[in-house]
């Protein structure tokens, strides 16, 4: 009873001081549905795009064009014939480059420095369909998957009304992809998003990139877990400890060592707690100067790769 009875009184000093938000959250700021009902424009769900009852509702609309952008399903050869004109997709990257689920994500990880949004004629093979127009868009140094997300979505609208304006007015000239410059990124997994300290404070600095604001980087000290909202990187420090390594401290942040140069960690919490007793516990529970962070198993071999 004794050992439940601390387990109980834990977990209520567990919720009530874990109740301040987070640091940062996401609230959206257009909902679609919302929008499509304020306008009295008819929509319907689709939670399987290719179920029969549903490719028999589009046959019945009598449609003469698709448009896709940004949706999680793979359609098929049954609803892609039904259009008289085809389905077009604007895809969030720089086809042949880049194809797969979550671009935003690939490259920013990989450090590109341009991004993009491309329309093509959309067949069953994903994103391999004659391109009909691109734009580029350079992507900044500091730039988040959110923020480049809503360039892109920005990007799209007016690429794709351009697109379609095109093929009403007979001016579309869709152009096949180079396939050998085409790379292929599939769906990210929890080893892609592993921190691992072995690796530069710039492919690290990267990966928070690629995963914010939507979630932090994740790492451990001593068991405890640490959420990584902003770090920046300082690749001209001289070498001075081991991956993981504490080099400095002051209340806030701190200077981990990294395979190549430092990483400054600006901006953290001490999971789960947020707001002042986060404050609090950084100042009690984080270790001096010298402790090095736990090191994460190796990803080698877990990590997507692009694929032909």
């Amino acid at each position: 009873m004794h050992g439940g009875s601390n387990q109980a009184l834990w977990t209520i000093v567990k919720t009530i001081f874990s109740q301040t938000k987070p640091i940062r959250t996401i609230e959206p700021r257009f909902d679609t549905w919302t929008w499509l009902e304020q306008e009295k424009i008819p929509h319907r769900p689709c939670p399987s795009v290719n179920a029969p009852k549903f490719v028999e509702y589009v046959k019945n609309l009598n449609i003469d064009l698709i448009v896709v952008y940004f949706f999680p399903q793979i359609l098929k050869a049954p609803i892609l014939q039904i259009p008289r004109l085809g389905v077009l997709n604007c895809h969030p990257s720089l086809l042949p480059r880049y194809g797969g689920p979550d671009p935003a994500f690939w490259m920013l990880k990989n450090g590109e420095s341009v991004a993009g949004v491309t329309v093509h004629v959309m067949t069953e093979k994903i994103d391999a369909g004659d391109i009909v127009a691109r734009q580029e868009l350079m992507i900044g140094e500091n730039e988040n998957a959110g923020q480049l997300t809503q360039r892109q979505h920005r990007a799209a609208a007016a690429l794709l009304t351009e697109s379609v304006n095109a093929m009403a007015q007979g001016t579309m000239t869709p152009t096949p992809q180079n396939t050998a410059d085409r790379s292929y990124f599939k769906k990210r997994t929890a080893a892609d998003t592993m921190l691992d300290w072995n690796r530069s404070a710039r492919q690290i600095t990267n990966l928070l990139r690629a995963l914010q604001p939507y979630e932090p980087l994740t790492a451990f000290l001593n068991g405890s877990m640490i959420k990584i909202y902003d770090a920046q990187p300082l690749e001209e420090a001289p070498p001075g400890g081991v991956p993981g390594q504490i080099m400095a401290k002051e209340p806030g942040k701190f200077l981990v060592q990294t395979g190549k140069g430092h990483l400054e960690i600006q901006t953290y919490e001490v999971a789960p707690f947020h707001g002042w007793v986060n404050r609090i516990l950084q100042k009690i529970l984080l270790p001096s100067v010298g402790s090095r962070f736990d090191m994460a198993p190796t990803a080698a071999g877990q990590a997507s790769k692009p694929v032909s």
